[in-house]
């Protein structure tokens, strides 16, 4: 179990590290087309880290014992990870659809993405460091 978790921290701390250089770069390389070629793959990459952050901190919430202190930080980074997961789908989904990227819907994603490549980076370090420091015992 340990490698799986060191396996799991390791990507989540990669994808977030790339999702944060690309959310700030991005406005320095884009050549202003609607296409965001970059965001179109890591998107993918990102899918199993969303999922690897809800289930990682959906299990240490159901470890947690109600009165222990760290319940409220447990608690805030998996709603995080609920909320973060919601929006992530919603918004990848909305531009899988060739027909959605018109009027509002195309500026909704310039609002959206920004915030859900922002809370991913802080819950895939979050986590990612916390699977580390559980695999090392």
């Amino acid at each position: 179990m340990a490698i799986l978790n060191k396996a799991v921290a390791v990507y989540l701390m990669l994808t977030a590290l790339a999702v944060a250089v690309l959310l700030i770069i991005t406005p320095l390389i884009h050549d202003g087309s609607d296409s965001y070629p970059l965001w179109e793959v890591l998107n993918y990459f990102m899918v199993p880290g969303v999922l690897a952050v809800l289930v990682a901190n959906y299990l240490c919430k159901r470890r947690q014992d109600a009165s222990d202190r760290s319940d409220l930080a447990g608690s805030l980074v998996f709603y995080g990870a609920i909320a973060l997961t919601m929006l992530f789908f919603w918004e990848w989904f909305w531009t899988l659809n060739p027909n959605s990227e018109t009027g509002n819907a195309a500026i909704s994603h310039t609002v959206y993405f920004p915030l859900v490549d922002a809370l991913y980076t802080v819950l895939a370090l979050t986590t990612g460091r916390e699977l580390w420091r559980e695999s090392e015992g």
